[in-house]
């Protein structure tokens, strides 16, 4: 095929998307692959985690097209990562030519149905996950697989009948796969050298079956044929499994075919040590997989790049045992690099050499271990390239400070509970309880599927032991949580000291009263609630628990506790029963509604109207940098300007008598009327949608009749079939409140920034912006925030005081600074688009509806020498647990929810607080606001401490932001940049030092009393938790000596207590292992 170098991506567009140090990587890797001298055909880039490896792998992908554009006929590239996902979301990213490069997410076994496009394409994308393409045994697959396999046999065997039918038939109804296989038939092609290739690999398998005196593929399937021969019969279980092996078989010997027609120029593996079994097994899939891995012919050898920040377990213990062993798997991972066992053993022969001199480091002066350092470099360096964010610190600690845990306080009723629960937990044989203790409170209510709560249960319904229990529990005054008090709103004694402290940190501090965090950059000064906090430390909290009970405490008291505050600062008496609640849930101020037979709450609609006059118009940051000659604004100057600006544009719409009556109907026709005059054209196709219902609320306008009557008053107001009375006195107050606190001209104008006036003002964006407003409005119609708001300044109507509140929040503010962090969260490179807009929309959201998470509690209630317990499920929204509870509403299950949790705590509204049990994969970050982690419970290694810390010490962070913020938000104010965000940045990076790279300012940017990440351990005094934090503190600094050497833990501790401090601190920087390019 004719090169064609049109149809090439730019590699200075891409490379400009890059950082320095990412470019500088993706050279160096390229280099290696296909430079001319000892070049190497694998190579992996173990980036910390969050240092855009994907970014980088992009670079590399576009450098091997230019490379063999005219080399090869067709390139393909494929990817394969373990999370389908992650794997759908990548490829997006990874294919550098857009829509103009063919992207084929699929399995492996379906590349029949798709070789036919593949042979078409000059370049091809190609994703699928190891489990569903080479691990394929004693599985069915999905249904189009067994269509497919359905037609490639019966070209081989030309069997007829219904019999077939049923064998491939799997989980699907009878007349659906009957349907759908005759469809596919129809709508799909097969390949038809791919068919013939695996006719023979399926004749072949069958003569080494026959040989093995074994039952031939044609032989099982017959007598499946037979067991199935009635599609509504019942199959046994074994003829079942006998199915399921059959078509494993048959699904493996067809990814096999497909790696044989497969041409992989560039495999890339992402977060390959989730599958690394491959790399280096012997198992029919591990072989299957290298076949692809080590592929070539004629032209060319196929690439394979790693993605990953911990290739091999990083750091072991001893006693830990199991079969993840730091060394091994190190050398594992270094003979799939090398691909030669004399390489792999000579430098296993400088890693013993290395430990022997640490060793008589005492006895030596360290030129041996400098050279030998250097030797081993030099080895890693020909196959794998590392960047660490905190390299380019002196020690290493980037923006790193411990707290000190000084809100942590034990009293009398926490050790009074302890005794309490250590009494019936020797009843039940189960006396060690100390460590439960420590960490949560109330565990008898809030314990799930731990052997205590077992034990409980099972000696109440049947053990010999229920009178002690019922004796002790009708005793206890400190142990069991008081339903009484839940339900009349008291405030619950935490019973823990760190919970204790953990509520005196984020709710005592009223951060409840902040439906978002305040902006990192103010347009002007904040009001109300907003006023007067300290920008540098109030962020979110991620809090790392050893026990599954804590999530669930923290999420729970903590929501009960914001939810009880805000409700009852506008209602001192309310309670929190079952009917209450109901009540209050059916109180919604922001209501779409039709009264008399004309739509009620019409200025409702205003909140959700994207009004181009008011969004372009009265932009606060325009106007500040206007008029705030240097000086910050306070909110009553800005409303005064807008408002004098208003009042004279509004003399351009026509005017009704002035005897006429008051008409309020101004409140929300007022901005539509404002963009028919300024905007016609643009307001009339955006109204003049079929469906502008639907694509105006989304989903959530399904179901409400209502919502297309206003929708349908509106467009009769455009078209000037409402006559308005005489305007209210305080319609430019009001519409100044619109063009400051308007959740969807608030909206409108941060997609601006980011897309241009073109694309902000064109229908996709105007959608998305209403949709943005749909989501506010459920924001603003929750129980407890109507009860905040109203309880914090009593305005009518409710509508007014939404409108108030986001003025005084700068929620302009918040929303720019969302949506610029969006578009790096979300992974959106190359131009603008109205795709990108909508995700954006999207995620915002996402992150606005994510409903509470609904927490199982048990009522455990003592009385008349009987114990009664009974399940209640109580909402969590302040603080949540990540990968626990259920939705509140829908019943999504915790796996479900966890993705929706994660988006919300990466936005600036609520939950303020997420609590999880472990780290989770590399690639979820948790830093956007969050730059305060709490270690509730230590980890047993450094390694997995730095790690904890890793998800908030990320790419823009709120630290990071804070910073910038701090320094150059005078600049923003001054400059002319759309993006003050962008400017900032900028701004930073010229400021900085010689020798620094971009990790300044992105990654790392502390300043004098600036944000910091801030690092919890609430440990009581003379407890081990203070030793332990010491040692860990003390294992971070030395336990990179020990790259790679077997018994890690024990060479650690042997250099912390035989080398002095000073010395070891020398040692630890003059070894240091640098991998960068």
């Amino acid at each position: 095929m004719a090169a064609k170098d049109s149809e090439l991506p730019d590699l200075g567009e891409i490379d400009r998307g890059l950082k320095d140090f990412q470019r500088r990587t993706a050279a160096a890797v390229f280099r290696r692959l296909y430079g001319q001298v000892r070049s190497t055909h694998r190579f992996l880039v173990a980036d910390e985690v969050g240092l855009g490896k994907t970014l980088i792998a992009r670079s590399v992908i576009a450098r091997t097209l230019h490379h063999l554009w005219d080399k090869v006929d067709r390139i393909d590239i494929v990817y394969i990562c373990s999370n389908a996902d992650i794997a759908r979301q990548n490829i997006k990213r990874l294919n550098v030519l857009g829509d103009e490069g063919k992207t084929l997410p699929t399995r492996i076994t379906l590349l029949p149905i798709m070789l036919r496009d593949l042979n078409k394409n000059r370049i091809n994308f190609i994703s699928f996950t190891p489990g569903t393409s080479f691990d394929l045994k004693s599985n069915l697959g999905v249904a189009l697989e067994r269509m497919l396999l359905y037609w490639l046999l019966k070209d081989i065997w030309h069997y007829t009948g219904t019999a077939p039918m049923n064998v491939f038939q799997g989980g699907v109804q009878t007349k659906r796969f009957r349907r759908r296989l005759k469809a596919f038939s129809e709508n799909h092609r097969i390949d038809r050298t791919l068919a013939k290739e695996f006719r023979r690999t399926v004749r072949e398998h069958m003569r080494e079956e026959k040989a093995n005196d074994e039952w031939t593929l044609r032989e099982v399937f017959d007598w499946l044929c037979q067991e199935y021969r009635r599609s509504d019969s019942r199959i046994a279980r074994e003829v079942r499994l006998e199915r399921s092996a059959f078509v494993g078989k048959l699904r493996s010997l067809l990814a096999e075919t497909c790696v044989r027609m497969l041409e992989p120029d560039l495999i890339i593996l992402d977060e390959f040590q989730r599958f690394k079994h491959l790399l280096n097994g012997e198992d029919e899939a591990s072989v299957l997989a290298r076949k692809l891995f080590e592929y070539s012919d004629d032209s060319t050898a196929v690439r394979v790049l790693l993605l990953s920040a911990t290739p091999y377990k990083m750091y072991t213990i001893s006693d830990e045992g199991g079969d993840e062993d730091h060394y091994r798997d190190f050398i594992d991972t270094l003979g799939f690099l090398f691909r030669d066992e004399k390489k792999v053993g000579k430098f296993a022969d400088l890693l013993r050499e290395y430990r022997y001199e640490l060793l008589r480091f005492n006895e030596r002066s360290p030129e041996r271990l400098e050279s030998l350092k250097t030797d081993i470099q030099r080895s890693l360096r020909r196959v794998m390239a590392r960047t660490e964010r905190l390299a380019v610190t002196d020690d290493r600690a980037g923006m790193l400070t411990q707290m000190e845990p000084k809100d942590v306080e034990l009293l009398p009723n926490d050790v009074l509970a302890y005794v309490e629960l250590q009494s019936i937990a020797r009843e039940l044989d189960m006396p060690n309880t100390i460590e439960y203790w420590k960490s949560s409170s109330y565990l008898l209510n809030f314990m799930e599927d731990y052997k205590l709560k077992r034990a409980f249960h099972d000696a109440l319904d049947y053990g010999d032991k229920r009178d002690v229990l019922v004796s002790a529990l009708s005793k206890s005054r400190h142990l069991l949580l008081s339903w009484h008090d839940l339900e009349r709103y008291e405030a619950l004694d935490p019973r823990n000291a760190r919970l204790r402290g953990l509520i005196k940190q984020v709710i005592d501090t009223e951060m409840w009263q902040l439906l978002w965090l305040p902006p990192s950059l103010s347009y002007y000064e904040l009001e109300g609630p907003f006023r007067n906090r300290s920008e540098v430390q109030i962020t979110k909290r991620l809090i790392f628990s050893s026990w599954r009970v804590v999530p669930k405490v923290i999420s729970t008291i903590l929501s009960y506790e914001a939810e009880r505050r805000c409700v009852k600062l506008f209602e001192p008496d309310a309670l929190n029963t079952e009917e209450e609640r109901e009540r209050r849930g059916h109180t919604l101020l922001l209501r779409i509604a039709v009264s008399k037979g004309r739509p009620a709450g019409m200025p409702v609609l205003a909140l959700m109207y994207p009004s181009i006059s008011l969004a372009r118009r009265y932009d606060p940051l325009s106007m500040a940098r206007k008029h705030g000659n240097g000086e910050p604004l306070s909110l009553k100057q800005l409303q005064g300007i807008i408002w004098e600006d208003i009042s004279k544009g509004l003399e351009a719409l026509t005017m009704p008598p002035d005897d006429s009556r008051v008409d309020e109907q101004w409140y929300w026709a007022a901005p539509i009327l404002l963009d028919k005059h300024h905007y016609p054209k643009a307001t009339r196709e955006w109204f003049g949608q079929d469906d502008l219902e639907r694509q105006w609320a989304g989903e959530e306008s399904s179901g409400e009749d209502a919502w297309f009557e206003h929708v349908d008053r509106a467009r009769k107001l455009l078209d000037g079939e409402l006559t308005l009375g005489r305007r209210p006195d305080d319609l430019a107050e009001v519409l100044t409140l619109f063009a400051l606190g308007g959740p969807a001209i608030c909206a409108l104008r941060a997609l601006d920034r980011f897309t241009g006036p073109t694309l902000a003002s064109s229908i996709v964006a105007r959608n998305s912006a209403g949709r943005i407003g749909w989501a506010f409005r459920s924001l603003y119609n929750r129980v407890e925030v109507t009860a905040l708001l109203r309880g914090l300044k009593q305005t009518d109507p409710y509508w007014r005081r939404v409108l108030e509140y986001g003025a005084e929040g700068c929620l302009q503010a918040v929303l720019d600074e969302y949506v610029h962090i969006l578009k790096d969260s979300l992974g959106l490179v190359g131009e603008e688009s109205e795709e990108m807009v909508e995700d954006i929309a999207e995620a915002i959201q996402t992150a606005l509806t994510v409903r509470a998470a609904a927490l199982a509690v048990d009522d455990i209630r003592a009385d008349n020498g009987d114990v009664t317990v009974s399940t209640h499920r109580l909402p969590s929204r302040f603080a949540m647990p990540f990968g626990q509870g259920r939705d509140e509403e829908t019943g999504d299950t915790a796996a479900s929810r966890a993705q929706k949790v994660r988006e919300a705590f990466n936005s600036p509204f609520w939950p303020f607080v997420v609590t999880s049990t472990s780290i989770g994969p590399e690639g979820l970050d948790f830093h956007w606001y969050c730059h305060a982690i709490v270690h509730w419970n230590l980890p047993s290694n450094p390694v997995d401490l730095e790690q904890r810390e890793g998800r908030v010490h990320r790419y823009k962070g709120h630290a990071v932001r804070k910073n910038i913020a701090t320094r150059y938000g005078q600049h923003a104010m001054e400059s002319h940049d759309k993006d003050p965000w962008h400017g900032m940045l900028e701004a930073a990076k010229k400021a900085r030092r010689d020798g620094e790279n971009d990790l300044v300012p992105y990654w790392i940017y502390p300043i004098d009393g600036g944000a910091r990440i801030e690092r919890y351990v609430p440990s009581l005094p003379l407890t081990r938790d203070r030793q332990l934090i010491e040692a860990l503190r003390r294992s971070l600094a030395v336990y990179r000596l020990v790259f790679g050497q077997p018994r890690q833990d024990d060479l650690v501790e042997y250099l912390i207590q035989h080398v002095p401090k000073d010395s070891l601190d020398d040692l630890v920087g003059r070894l240091k292992i640098n991998l960068s390019p």
